[in-house]
């Protein structure tokens, strides 16, 4: 006998009863008939069949078996449903409980508990998942970022530009914005403040991604991090993030509810669509046996605990690149409305208007803002940097007394003393950096005159005060650029320097004398602090680049000199280069226009073949030649160190260019070649076209004034279509002509990389410009244009007025000198506003 329990009350199964229980999302089979909840009764969707059965009874009665309208039993033999009862079966004798009604319900209830089973773990993974995300969250809402390391916002998450149903097929069509969140919190709590301090989107329309598949690959763990915090919350380290329901900008948060509640709408549906994208992208992730991440392995524990294992904020770098996946105007920061604050523990966080203004005496800051505009100088306040030049001591009084009443707000102060300062005036300066909250200063003293140092200042006192500023433990970056009266540098070491991440001197020195000099050659040798030496427009000539060299032998503190129209000739690039051979420190040599010749340049080369510490070198206006550049391509093809090098104006001509060309295709870290005005012609474009298509590290090529023509332009044009680093292209006077702007249109409609085209004063008349018009319709990279000088006219400038109706991402373009004429002025006026457009 079986007893059949109402499918209400907890699940059992003693003796020969048999029991089960369902709620409004489960159902359960009895061979093959469903039962579920439904307003608190329970019903079958059709009637109950028992094989083997030989009766049923409820309590005392036997329930009687179904017949159809002639009064002919059913078969097989089935009852009515008896809602909320108890019914006793009784099975045939002959009757085997398997594959019978028993054998079934056993098999029925042993599938519930798998599902419940499964149900557990799929409960259990989520909570696993949960905490993998809490944590990983945890270690970014904690990780502390100092000034220097931190020049944009730092927490953001990306939704769609539009909202639109989640569709995989059209996913990798949809256009995203990256929205940066406000950093408020504990630190931002002031009394009488009436606004919520939890984590919240900027106040900002966003950035639209460039790129959006190498975007999602570089920050895509990141991202779902962020995404998912704002869509669950958190709270964790003083940082509150509600749950997304909650989330809304607050800015608007006196508006309207039914406001609030459709931008509320619009996020929760933008972070589920970015979650879901992520989630989808992930499939393109490739195993090391190259097979595509199935949908189990994504969401395994042992996948995202993979994922997300690097994951535990962005480094500076990451932070620095951000910007070239993003559309900016030329003119605009990467702040998205954010400004730059300090907490008490001397860390930055990046807030909105509201939390800053929460956090500081706005009359204070703004009597502060006041005193440098009048000086001239600019007070960005959402950086919190200020950049000045004071006159007079009475103008340097004003500036430290608001300085030091404002405290916190300014991180980054560039100053210059510009006038016969006393030590009085240094002193008060530097008690009011004490008071402030600056911790990355740049003091310019460069105009002071020996005359006036050597009778305010004794020995010693030149220098102390200026100690006492190193020493300050606010500091975290100094550079001080001295005149030459500043000669006897090793007195400027700090004695306690922990705290600073760098400390760097610049001296420029005006018409040095002989003395001077060699008393600065002196100091060299001794390994004083000094980091840069400007010594541009000198005429040390051979003689003086030969002391340098020996100083540099020794020397490991300088990391610039600036040999900028020194007349050295080939015998002073030889020592510098015998100098080069042993040197570790020197990263930036600049010998522009100097007269080093082939000879000059066949020394570097060979100097770039041991070296390992230059990165960029200038031997612009040098007349180094063909044979000149022959010997540096020899030197790139070893050398793994030079990033930048300039070699504009000095006649390499084709020849050069090819021997250059062939130095690209296996050189792997140059990513800057200036090439400007060495009459190169289209065959030495068509050679550096040939390098780019496999150059992966390029990503600045001038060739202004090269005389490519057109045809040049249309190897150019074929590289740029397979090339996928190169971002700046500068073809100014090269006179492309309609035909050369035509085919660099066509590579524009599929190249993705280049964002700054130059093509200033190439005769590509109206036509030129209608097709760059329609390749701007598609290209979505694209930020800086440059057509100045090149006769567009007025249908010109109403097909690329009309283009940046649409086109979103070109945030500057140069059409000036165009002849675009009243009904060309006022079309691109109506299209200028948030964007540098020149007419």
């Amino acid at each position: 006998m079986i007893e059949i329990m109402s499918p209400e009350g907890p699940s059992a199964m003693t003796g020969n009863s048999i029991g089960s229980s369902c709620d409004n999302a489960t159902c359960v089979d009895f061979v093959g008939v469903f039962c579920k909840m439904k307003q608190n009764a329970a019903f079958f969707k059709q009637n109950i069949v028992f094989p083997g059965v030989k009766y049923v009874k409820n309590g005392e009665v036997t329930v009687t078996k179904m017949t159809d309208s002639h009064q002919n039993r059913i078969k097989p033999d089935r009852i009515k449903h008896c809602p909320n009862v108890v019914l006793e079966v009784v099975l045939s004798p002959m009757s085997t409980p398997n594959p019978g009604f028993e054998g079934v319900a056993l098999h029925q209830l042993g599938g519930i508990q798998e599902s419940v089973k499964q149900v557990s773990k799929g409960v259990q993974d989520a909570n696993d998942r949960l905490i993998l995300i809490q944590s990983k969250t945890e270690a970014i809402l904690t990780q502390n970022y100092e000034l220097l390391e931190y020049t944009i916002p730092r927490l953001f998450i990306v939704l769609p530009e539009k909202s639109t149903s989640w569709d995989p097929k059209t996913m990798l069509r949809t256009k995203f914005r990256l929205h940066f969140i406000c950093e408020c919190g504990e630190h931002t709590k002031a009394s009488g403040s009436n606004i919520p301090h939890h984590l919240h989107l900027a106040n900002h329309e966003g950035y639209v991604v460039n790129k959006p598949t190498e975007f999602f690959k570089k920050y895509g763990p990141f991202l779902t991090l962020m995404l998912e915090m704002i869509k669950v919350g958190t709270s964790i380290a003083g940082h509150v993030v509600p749950a997304l329901a909650s989330l809304k900008v607050v800015d608007i948060l006196d508006s309207a509810q039914s406001t609030v509640d459709s931008v509320t709408s619009k996020v929760i549906e933008g972070v589920d669509y970015s979650l879901k994208y992520l989630e989808e992208s992930r499939t393109l992730i490739q195993k090391p046996d190259g097979v595509g991440v199935d949908g189990d392995l994504r969401m395994s524990q042992q996948y995202l605990a993979t994922y997300f294992a690097g994951v535990e904020g962005l480094e500076g770098v990451d932070l620095r690149q951000l910007g070239s996946y993003l559309s900016t105007n030329s003119s605009d920061t990467l702040l998205g409305n954010l400004y730059r604050m300090t907490t008490k523990d001397g860390y930055i966080k990046w807030v909105c208007r509201h939390h800053y203004r929460a956090s500081y005496q706005e009359a204070l800051t703004q009597k502060l803002c006041d005193v440098v505009k009048l000086a001239g100088g600019v007070f960005d306040e959402q950086l919190g940097s200020i950049k000045v030049t004071l006159k007079s001591s009475f103008a340097a009084a004003e500036f430290n007394e608001a300085l030091s009443k404002a405290k916190a707000g300014v991180y980054d102060l560039d100053i210059t003393f510009d006038w016969d300062c006393s030590r009085t005036d240094l002193e008060a300066f530097e008690k009011a950096l004490k008071m402030s909250s600056v911790s990355i200063l740049r003091l310019g003293l460069e105009q002071f005159q020996a005359s006036i140092i050597s009778e305010l200042f004794s020995t010693s006192a030149r220098y102390e005060i200026l100690v006492r500023i190193m020493e300050h433990p606010n500091m975290k970056m100094i550079h001080i650029v001295l005149s030459k009266d500043f000669m006897k540098l090793p007195r400027l070491q700090p004695k306690r320097s922990s705290h600073l991440h760098k400390l760097s001197i610049e001296m420029t020195p005006r018409r040095i004398g002989a003395s001077d000099f060699r008393e600065l050659v002196k100091s060299l040798k001794t390994n004083n602090p000094l980091t840069t030496l400007n010594l541009q427009h000198n005429s040390i000539g051979n003689e003086g680049a030969l002391a340098l060299s020996e100083a540099l032998k020794t020397n490991i503190t300088l990391i610039t000199l600036n040999l900028w129209r020194n007349s050295i000739e080939k015998e002073g690039a030889l020592a510098l280069s015998e100098a080069l051979k042993t040197n570790t420190t020197l990263t930036t040599l600049n010998l522009w226009s100097n007269s080093i010749k082939k000879e000059g340049a066949l020394a570097l080369s060979e100097a770039l073949k041991t070296n390992t510490t230059l990165t960029t070198l200038d031997l612009q206006y040098n007349s180094i030649g063909k044979e000149g550049a022959l010997a540096l391509s020899e030197a790139l093809k070893t050398n793994t160190t030079l990033t930048t090098l300039y070699l504009g104006s000095n006649w390499i001509v084709k020849e050069g260019a090819l021997a250059l060309s062939e130095a690209l295709k296996t050189n792997t870290i140059l990513t800057i070649l200036d090439l400007g005005n060495n009459s190169i012609e289209n065959e030495g474009a068509l050679a550096l076209s040939e390098a780019l298509k496999t150059n992966t590290t390029l990503i600045t090529l001038n060739l202004l004034g090269s005389s490519i023509g057109k045809e040049g332009a249309l190897a150019l044009s074929g590289a740029l279509k397979t090339n996928t680093t190169l971002t700046t292209l500068i073809l100014r006077n090269n006179s492309i002509g309609n035909e050369g702007a035509l085919e660099l249109s066509e590579a524009l409609k599929t190249n993705t990389t280049l964002t700054a085209l130059n093509l200033y004063n190439n005769s590509i008349g109206k036509e030129g410009a209608l097709a760059l018009s329609e390749a701007l319709k598609t290209n979505t990279t694209l930020t800086i244009l440059d057509l100045e000088g090149n006769s567009i006219g007025k249908e010109g400038a109403l097909a690329l007025s009309e283009v940046l109706k649409t086109n979103t991402t070109l945030t500057s373009l140069d059409l000036q000198k165009n002849s675009t004429g009243k009904e060309g002025a006022l079309a691109l006026i109506n299209v200028s506003k948030a964007r540098d457009v020149r007419w």
